[in-house]
């Protein structure tokens, strides 16, 4: 059985490209994850778009982020979108912090975090770096020999990986690991998201 990643992997992973300025201003949200609950005031929500990292990292803040048209929560729907400041994340390759813009709904209160296509929330490589280090490690029973990620690092991804199975899929799945990263991703979920 033969798996395509594009048609397995929903909107979450995606590759980097260099945009222009006007370009940056019309770019449509890619998808959403909520990844924590504040409460019925408002949700933290983060928001994938198509972000050169290399170009954020030589404009920091004054990188055209595009503001949400409105709120997406449902039932929401208000155009009061507002500016909340900047929120640093750390990504392999770059040793400062480069900024996420974010942005509140007045309404309902709900912050959003743009981030770069691709990304996982406190995850600092891409998503298709994790899957390959996976993927490696299942087919070829050692992990890979790449200088920037630690096998501590990729042991944290397959430990997550297994309990997420169990917890998500439940303790009768009978697929593999890979299969169980795919049918996480097609329930929205993060493969290898530790808990917290």
């Amino acid at each position: 059985m033969s798996l395509s990643l594009r048609s397995k992997i929903p909107d979450y992973l995606g590759r980097e490209r260099i945009i222009e300025e006007p370009e940056a201003r019309s770019l449509t949200f890619c998808g959403r994850m909520s990844f924590l609950r504040l409460g019925p005031k408002g949700d933290l929500l983060s928001l994938f778009l198509m972000v050169s990292i290399k170009q954020l990292f030589w404009c920091m803040q004054e990188y055209p982020f595009p503001r949400p048209p409105s709120c997406l929560r449902p039932g929401c729907s208000s155009m009061r979108i507002w500016g909340h400041g900047f929120k640093d994340a750390y990504f392999d390759g770059y040793s400062s912090a480069l900024p996420l813009r974010r942005y509140v709904c007045a309404e309902c209160g709900c912050v959003y975090t743009l981030r770069p296509f691709g990304y996982w929330p406190r995850h600092h490589v891409t998503a298709v770096v994790i899957l390959s280090s996976i993927c490696h490690r299942i087919q070829n029973g050692h992990w890979g020999m790449k200088e920037s990620l630690s096998r501590q690092r990729q042991r944290h991804w397959l430990k997550a990986l297994g309990k997420n199975i169990k917890a998500h899929l439940g303790m009768d799945f009978t697929g593999g690991m890979l299969e169980g990263f795919f049918e996480l991703l097609h329930l929205g979920r993060i493969p290898v998201k530790r808990a917290g």
